[in-house]
């Protein structure tokens, strides 16, 4: 494992999840996979912030771990775009995302990056495996994926097809990101996979754990799909030849 990765997770009202999943990070470090976190709490109303202090406090740790703490809620584009920035500024070569709520897994990082590796790739994203999630969620998946692998193969004139467009567990190259723009609200994914592939990225995929647990709260509506797509046809239109 390179030790100059980072993994950048966003979390809002994670008191329940985030202690794992800076545990399971933590474990990982002490089996000679690391890497550092910056946690970025989006302006939690809860004790997610006092946890994440105590933890770092009264723990030993293998890894460093950096805090944002915002004073009010900005949403997971500006979350990402605020962890981004920290660990562009310390100089790391890596940086992973996952998510704070112990959906995806840390465990998963070294398979993840063995893949970018082998395949000498820029970026990797993560596959969820659907073994227990509804039906129409899948269904809502696959068709966001055929339509963004339509609309980044267009924009960036160069064929691509994602399984799983909407995965925010990724690996990328920061080489990749020191302009990036991160869009608003949901879209984030869908944004940061346009620009990669403009940028000529290679971009593989690697099969991951999901786990859709009663202590996760997912904030995605309808609205905030559609809004998604909103932002999607304004990025295409108006940054086209940014």
């Amino acid at each position: 494992m390179d030790n100059l990765a980072v993994v950048v997770i966003p979390a809002y009202n994670e008191e329940k999840n985030i202690l794992k999943v800076l545990d399971d990070l933590n474990k990982l470090s002490d089996l000679s996979e690391q890497f550092d976190s910056i946690v970025v709490d989006d302006g939690s109303t809860d004790g997610t912030k006092t946890i994440i202090e105590n933890y770092i406090k009264n723990n030993s740790l293998n890894y460093k771990i950096y805090t944002i703490f915002k004073s009010k809620n900005e949403g997971k584009s500006k979350a990402l775009e605020d962890g981004t920035k920290f660990a562009l500024k310390q100089g790391y070569n890596y940086i992973i995302y996952m998510d704070g709520d112990y959906q995806h897994k840390p465990r998963d990082i070294p398979k993840m990056f063995k893949k970018l590796k082998k395949t000498n790739a820029d970026a990797v994203f993560g596959i969820r495996k659907y073994n227990h999630i509804p039906l129409h969620r899948q269904i809502s998946n696959f068709l966001a994926s055929i339509f963004m692998s339509l609309v980044i193969s267009i924009y960036s004139k160069k064929i691509y097809f994602f399984r799983d467009i909407q995965s925010g567990f990724r690996i990328i190259k920061s080489d990749f990101l020191n302009d990036a723009y991160f869009g608003e609200g949901y879209s984030v994914e869908h944004i940061i996979a346009l620009q990669l592939a403009k940028k000529k990225a290679k971009i593989v995929e690697e099969y991951i754990e999901i786990e859709y647990h009663p202590d996760a709260t997912s904030h995605i509506t309808t609205k905030k799909i559609l809004d998604v797509m909103k932002e999607v046809a304004k990025f295409v239109l108006f940054h086209n030849n940014k």
